[in-house]
């Protein structure tokens, strides 16, 4: 069963980052999956980044993952070359190295 949204935020929220890492990466996520959860995943980090550093930064660093991968399972050699030409998820670099 493929994880929701839901279910991995609650779990960033609770603290159960190791939860919510097997969820987000378990096997058989559809990329569509991945498209939605990446955003989200950056939107939570961005709320924890004054109050709990190393909570964003997890969240920073999984989304960032999350962006490679949409980019990585790119049906065709133009749409990759596409997301990666959009910086997809290149920005993340930047909130990462802030925090450290």
């Amino acid at each position: 069963m493929e994880p929701t949204s839901q279910e991995v935020l609650a779990l960033i929220e609770r603290g159960d980052l190791t939860a919510a890492e097997k969820l987000l990466w378990q096997s058989g996520t559809s990329l569509d999956s991945l498209f939605s959860m990446a955003p989200q995943v950056e939107s939570a980090g961005d709320r924890y980044a004054k109050t709990d550093k190393d909570r964003a930064l997890w969240c920073y660093e999984q989304a960032k993952s999350l962006y490679e991968s949409i980019c990585a399972s790119a049906t065709s050699g133009g749409e990759g070359m596409a997301l990666q030409m959009e910086n997809y998820g290149g920005h993340l670099g930047k909130k990462i190295w802030m925090l450290r």
